[in-house]
């Protein structure tokens, strides 16, 4: 049987192979740049004011190497008073719980979106006597895009 089997030709081979891969990645450099005006003081006389904030993906030399989205939220304890409205690029926006979705914005173009807090102090509206005195904190929250 041991001759048969030389003979018939079977062969038992075992080969090893390495591939060796090189690569040479760097880490994407996210731009979002917010640019603002001065802040905004709103008296029972002057009862309006505008705060106006751009968002960009881009700054002097570079554009965003990835897409992010952000979402735009108001850190205060508003009075009852006071109300807020968002408008991006002059249209309204949806602005619940002082937060908006999430608005993205790609790295394809150069992007630039203009928002306005339009704020409004309706005296009759507060129970309050005493004057309010307040401060409104805009944060524009930025995350990664999944790729």
């Amino acid at each position: 049987f041991v001759i048969l089997l030389l003979l018939s030709g079977y062969t038992f081979a075992k080969s090893i192979e390495t591939t060796t891969i090189n690569a040479n990645a760097t880490i994407a450099e996210p731009i979002l740049v917010i640019e603002n005006n001065p802040q905004v003081d709103i008296t029972a006389s002057q009862n309006t004011g505008t705060y106006i904030f751009k968002v960009k993906n881009y700054n002097n030399q570079k554009q965003t190497e990835i897409d992010l989205k952000y979402y735009i939220q108001v850190i205060s304890n508003l009075d009852k008073s006071i109300e807020l409205k968002l408008y991006e690029n002059g249209k309204q926006i949806k602005f619940e719980n002082n937060k908006t979705d999430y608005i993205k914005i790609s790295k394809d173009s150069k992007k630039e979106n203009e928002y306005k807090l339009e704020i409004t102090y309706n005296k009759d509206k507060s129970v309050s006597v005493n004057d309010i005195i307040q401060q409104i904190q805009v944060k524009v929250h930025t995350e990664q895009e999944k790729a």
